[in-house]
């Protein structure tokens, strides 16, 4: 194959308007969900898997002031079981999430697609190639550095994770922030108005040497609320980012450069949570994200803005010379135009 550099003026307003309607998918076209799937271990991931660590410790350090502690202290022992129930609940949620977000595959593009790009590049047809991993390149689609594959609509990686957000865990992800805060927010809630009786009790065990010596009982409550309080100053507007993006159908690396795939906010949290509200707020795969992470609906005064495909003769094959940034007019501007002999 031969390499040729284009010229500064080669490429059109038309051709990148053109470029954007390739992205973009009609309802027949949008495949289903695939199969929940495991994500493969890298060396990458097996370095970032010491940071789940501190969820753990945290975990631990609500767990047992707020349970242990408080069933051995009895006072309104109705009202405690009650809200010790509640907290186990929330904290399964909040386990669940993190499990699936960790250990379910985001997605890649898959083979049969990759061999129908194969065909349609051999037909001369237009399609863009990652220049990182030599793979076809779907719409949304980005190359993760830090697991070395191609994502289908990445969102970034999350060392919390340990595993990249992209189309098949990002409800899941979402839903780990949710729940914990919900849990973070729950125990604050219950814990602040009995913290007096509460601490004065702690001190009194410590003192007759019960659990740890003198005070420290008392300081580990209080370094808890501390580090709760915090957790929520973080994750509220981190949870409010996301939710925004789900609802508008943007991730962190495209941002709100491709208005078109905005279809609206019931049908924008279906690609994320999936067809049936009533099950959104459940940790489970079940059906999956509406779609394939491959073909993305757009907007139909935006369809029409764009103007129709060309049929006349070959198209070359596109190939991006940047990688890991959303796909703008700049980087059409930058690409490299193969042309393949069969």
């Amino acid at each position: 194959s031969n390499v040729v550099a284009p010229e500064k003026d080669s490429v059109s307003i038309d051709n990148l308007r053109m470029a954007t309607q390739l992205r973009c998918a009609s309802e027949d076209e949008v495949g289903l969900p695939e199969p929940c799937a495991y994500a493969p271990c890298s060396k990458s991931r097996a370095s970032s898997a010491l940071v789940p660590f501190i969820l753990i410790f945290v975990i631990a350090l609500n767990y047992i002031p707020f349970v242990v502690w408080s069933l051995e202290w009895g006072r309104a022992p109705a009202l405690t079981i009650a809200l010790v129930s509640v907290f186990h609940l929330l904290l399964l949620f909040v386990v669940v999430s993190w499990g699936y977000t960790c250990a379910t595959d985001p997605g890649v593009p898959p083979e049969r697609w990759q061999r129908q790009m194969a065909v349609a590049a051999a037909n001369g047809q237009e399609v863009r190639i990652c220049r990182k991993s030599g793979l076809y390149k779907p719409a949304r689609a980005h190359f993760c550095s830090s697991t070395q594959r191609l994502t289908l609509n990445m969102d970034h990686f999350c060392p919390w994770v340990v595993n990249t957000v992209g189309f098949y865990n990002r409800k899941f992800f979402i839903l780990f922030l949710v729940y914990t805060c919900f849990a973070l927010v729950f125990v604050v809630a219950c814990i602040t108005p009995r913290m007096p009786r509460f601490f004065e009790w702690l001190n009194d065990k410590g003192e007759e040497g019960y659990w740890l010596p003198g005070v420290i009982n008392g300081v580990v409550v209080i370094v808890m609320l501390v580090v709760d309080c915090l957790l929520l100053l973080l994750l509220i507007p981190f949870l409010v980012v996301h939710m925004r993006m789900a609802i508008k159908n943007q991730t962190t690396i495209d941002g709100d450069r491709f208005p078109q795939y905005d279809v609206g906010a019931y049908n924008n949290l279906q690609q994320v949570f999936g067809q049936n509200h009533c099950l959104w707020w459940l940790p489970l795969y079940l059906h999956g994200p509406k779609g394939d992470g491959i073909h993305w609906p757009c907007r139909q005064e935006v369809k029409e803005d764009l103007p129709a495909l060309a049929t006349g003769p070959a198209s070359p094959v596109q190939q991006e010379a940047t990688e890991g940034r959303p796909e703008d007019t700049a980087s059409a501007s930058t690409s490299i135009v193969i042309s393949q002999r069969s």
